[in-house]
């Protein structure tokens, strides 16, 4: 044993890593994959970029609405590599954002109920400015049909106002669907088996020891 070297696993990055996002649920799945990084939010004016992009597809709007974000903090973080991120969910064409107050999410959640719509993710890497990956991903959801009386207790014991759909997937949201198709890490804001690939394809983390 007296020549044995102990290794010390560590998959800190060769970057320092920002995530250019406010969202809970996009910190909380990079902290439960063990990738150390820092939060900036942006000063990006999403409703106004919003008008803009209204013309495109939703998986290109997504997509857009991340690559801003992630343009803002690398300009002015040139050494970092910078994740934007963006979610936007659909039904029927309309888009369901965070509702932002108890009574929107009820009335949101009225709208879902007993539908088919879909939680659109976009996600991309930039360093000084340049962008070095993008990509976007959809599932499909399929909600119970929900009495009144369901979507006015989910929405006092969970209280998603701050959740696109007006529904937290990764906990009591689970139960409003019947089926989706797709990955639940999407539903949550962010494709993140995809953005570990790329990061692990680029060697910014890996699981290499050091010794």
């Amino acid at each position: 044993m007296d020549s044995e070297k102990i290794l010390e696993a560590s998959i800190s990055p060769k970057t320092p890593i920002i995530l250019a996002s406010g969202s809970q649920s996009r910190k909380q799945m990079l902290e439960d994959a063990g990738i150390p990084f820092i939060v900036i939010k942006t000063n990006t004016d999403e409703d106004a970029l919003k008008k803009k992009l209204n013309h495109l597809s939703f998986e290109q709007q997504v997509i857009e609405l991340a690559i801003a974000k992630a343009v803002d903090v690398s300009t002015e973080n040139p050494d970092h590599i910078v994740i934007g991120g963006d979610q936007m969910c659909i039904c029927d064409s309309k888009v369901f954002d965070k509702p932002g107050s108890v009574d929107k999410a009820i009335e949101n959640l009225k709208l879902l109920s007993g539908t088919v719509h879909f939680q659109h993710s976009g996600i991309c890497i930039y360093k000084n400015g340049i962008k070095l990956w993008e990509y976007s991903e959809v599932v499909k959801m399929t909600m119970h049909e929900l009495s009144e009386d369901e979507i006015i207790n989910y929405v006092k014991l969970e209280n998603p106002i701050n959740a696109a759909g007006a529904y937290k997937f990764e906990s009591l949201g689970c139960n409003l669907f019947s089926s989706v198709d797709g990955s639940s890490y999407t539903i949550r804001g962010m494709p993140l088996l995809p953005l570990l690939n790329k990061l692990r394809e680029l060697d910014i983390v890996n699981l290499r020891s050091k010794v």
